[in-house]
């Protein structure tokens, strides 16, 4: 049996001690994983896969989108619909079609179809990029939130904490601030 409330309760207490050291993601992941069934530890698997740019294509969508955890497929489904956003735009810049490089999805309301668009016109790159991983992490939140104790508030955790690596990798600065605002949501959804 699953024990889901001692792993989300302590959440905060497996990273709290990174706040004045860089963030390390994948001692993080292990700590999680150790605590997590087998069933679930292949949804933390199959959730890397869609962190690793050699495996994101048509193959891993399908087999997010085929899972049975909610919160797999609701993001990678958002994640696909984004990164098909960017290419597009891309393409377009460089005089290519967009089409030749998306991945087929089957045809839904995309809601951050328009602050998307949006973020894709700011001229500064990190800005840019800074904003899309903002909305991913509000999407990750969304996605989990009347999940209070289950394995989405996990994998939810789990995407932030990637988010945050990516940045203390890229900026320190502003890896401690999604740090932070990491443990201040996991300490009030403990809370609630």
């Amino acid at each position: 049996m699953e024990n889901y409330v001692y792993i989300v309760a302590g959440l905060p207490e497996l990273t709290s001690g990174f706040e004045n050291t860089s963030f390390d993601y994948q001692a993080v992941k292990e700590s999680i994983m150790e605590l997590l069934s087998e069933k679930d530890q292949q949804l933390v698997e199959l959730m890397e896969e869609g962190f690793d740019e050699n495996t994101l294509g048509p193959e891993f969508y399908t087999k997010a989108a085929a899972s049975k955890n909610r919160f797999i497929r609701e993001y990678f489904d958002f994640d696909a619909r984004l990164r098909n956003m960017k290419v597009n735009y891309l393409a377009k810049r460089l005089g290519k079609k967009g089409e030749d490089y998306m991945v087929e999805l089957p045809d839904a309301d995309f809601e951050e179809e328009s602050q998307i668009r949006s973020i894709l016109e700011d001229a500064d790159f990190v800005d840019r990029e800074q904003k899309l991983d903002e909305l991913k992490w509000e999407k990750a939140s969304d996605i989990a939130i009347m999940d209070y104790f289950n394995m989405n508030t996990i994998l939810s955790f789990l995407v932030k904490a990637k988010t945050i690596q990516r940045w203390a990798e890229l900026d320190p600065v502003k890896g401690q601030e999604m740090f932070k605002k990491l443990v201040d949501e996991i300490r009030n959804k403990n809370q609630q």
